[in-house]
């Protein structure tokens, strides 16, 4: 085999297309875990939202979204300590009701189960009746899965027992005008 300048060429340029194919490869492979990363995060936030839960605590461990959402309400509850204005009650409550909601998701397992007695006639499990016949309420289990996460809370509903006081008295004064301009 002859070498010539025509030869050199060609395998300079076969070896060139050889390393843009596996560059190409690489970057399609890359491209591809990018999409499929931001479409599971379109996904996470998506569920989040239907949930009621704002989207930026997408991706985080539980116990970082919960203190997030702690300090949201935290926020709104200084907002509303600033500017008693309804809108900042609202919001207020709202952030309140977001975190224990998460809380309360993440937090705790709930378990119930129907209460059933054998039927001594016929042997078969029969739903558990009081003495006016009707049915028992099945039988609850709460139990707390994160213990930490339960702390937290705990905290939280501590650190603004004074603005949730505040809310009420709120409530019942705006309830003793509504029953006045009522009478």
């Amino acid at each position: 085999m002859e070498v010539t300048p025509l030869n050199v060429f060609n395998y300079a340029a076969q070896f060139a297309s050889t390393s843009q194919k596996t560059e190409t490869k690489k970057t399609d492979k890359t491209k591809r875990k990018a999409f499929e990363s931001a479409i599971e995060q379109s996904k996470a936030e998506l569920k989040l939202k239907e949930e009621g839960f704002p989207p930026e605590i997408a991706g985080l461990e539980v116990e970082e979204a919960a203190v997030y959402l702690r300090d949201q309400a935290e926020i709104a509850a200084d907002t509303l300590r600033e500017n008693m204005l309804p809108e900042n009650f609202s919001e207020f409550k709202k952030k309140v009701s977001v975190f224990i909601k998460y809380v309360e998701k993440n937090n705790f397992k709930v378990t119930s189960e129907k209460r059933f007695v054998r039927d001594p006639n016929t042997r078969l499990k029969v739903p558990m009746r009081d003495r006016k016949g009707r049915e028992v309420p099945p039988r609850v289990q709460i139990q707390i899965i994160n213990q930490s996460l339960d702390e937290l809370t705990k905290y939280f509903l501590y650190e603004q027992k004074d603005t949730f006081k505040m809310l009420s008295k709120i409530k019942e004064i705006s309830g003793m005008l509504v029953d006045l301009m009522a009478s």
